[in-house]
């Protein structure tokens, strides 16, 4: 397919970061992308009329900075904001997977392979708006297609649907959430401290962004010990894709499809076999084994003691997507069940 660079580029600058005159724009990108970067930083100078930084990094060391500027008079720079663009790769094929040893100790490589968490950072207040935009293969037409559908659809009008779903699951006093369908049928704990937290952002100035294009995403943190059941996920291991059926009881992770590279995966940390949060939009429910989500926390802690027990502060993470057509239900703290979702799609 041909892939429309200048689309997407204005979908991040104008939808997602919303940029500003006098916006500094900084751009962090692998040599790969420096083109799209490229287009970007275009997009970005008839906007802001400020300097755009580009920030070329190869095999994760800086190789070089570019600035592209604007037009003599232009405007001094009044704000900042921040875009990283990462490039996604398909999983190969298990017969493509070559044995690799990973090292639990040796982060980088975890986190080149996708199995690293988001790190807990307390006391972190972002001040600039800020954007991780994913790109992919040329061939890879079934992800690019999913970018352009989503911006063809209208983000503004799609972000604000995703904020009316959170703020009403947020009011709903919601203390279990139930998932069923082929395969599947388990059920976790929501603590009360749990946001229902989308892409969309808001800075204490006030000012609004989405924060990638996965922004229709709700993350919700689970009560790391509450899981009971079973489910059937398709995950990518060490760059791998495989399906695999997890089992749980009472939290822990207690049988599962094994293979060496998932029990190595696995044999990393005893809180990657436990559930962290759950992500979900219609036809994608994602279930994060390992670290779960700071951000997601209503209150954040000044330190690492008063983080709640029941927060799962593994290093480690396993992405497990669902089927696409799975039964949602919730409990509220009257022990009301509703069902919220049917044949993967959301009734609210």
């Amino acid at each position: 397919m041909a892939i429309d660079y200048q689309k997407y580029a204005k979908a991040i600058t104008d939808d997602l970061l919303g940029l500003r005159p006098g916006d500094a724009l900084s751009i962090n990108t692998e040599e790969r992308d420096l083109e799209f970067a490229r287009t970007v930083a275009q997009r970005a100078l008839e906007i802001t009329d400020v300097t755009v930084k580009v920030v070329v990094t190869d095999k994760g060391k800086i190789s070089q900075v570019l600035d592209f500027d604007p037009a003599p008079p232009a405007h001094r720079p009044v704000a900042q904001a921040m875009l990283r663009i990462c490039h996604r790769s398909p999983a190969v094929t298990e017969g493509d997977f070559l044995d690799v040893v990973v090292d639990p100790t040796d982060l980088g490589a975890v986190q080149k392979l996708g199995h690293l968490a988001e790190p807990v950072v307390l006391g972190r207040r972002i001040a600039v708006p800020w954007c991780v935009a994913e790109v992919y293969d040329e061939e890879d037409d079934e992800s690019w297609d999913a970018v352009f559908r989503k911006i063809d659809l209208n983000i503004p009008n799609q972000s604000l649907s995703a904020m009316y779903r959170s703020r009403s699951y947020e009011n709903s006093g919601i203390t279990e959430m139930h998932f069923e369908g082929e395969g599947t049928s388990f059920s976790v704990g929501v603590p009360s401290e749990s946001l229902f937290r989308s892409g969309h952002q808001i800075l204490a100035s006030g000012r609004e962004f989405l924060s990638g294009m996965d922004f229709d995403r709700l993350s919700f943190l689970v009560d790391k010990d509450s899981v009971n059941g079973r489910f059937r996920a398709d995950v990518k291991v060490f760059g791998v894709r495989k399906t695999v059926d997890f089992t749980f009881e009472n939290g822990l992770l207690v049988d599962w499809t094994h293979s060496p590279a998932l029990d190595r995966l696995l044999s990393f940390d005893e809180l990657l076999r436990r559930v962290g949060y759950i992500t979900m939009r219609d036809n994608e429910i994602i279930v994060n084994l390992g670290g779960a989500l700071s951000d997601a926390l209503s209150q954040l802690p000044v330190s690492e003691e008063l983080i709640p027990y029941w927060f799962n502060m593994s290093l480690y993470t396993l992405e497990c997507v669902l089927d696409r057509n799975l039964d949602v239900s919730c409990t509220d703290s009257n022990g009301i069940t509703r069902q919220i979702a049917r044949d993967g799609v959301f009734l609210e």
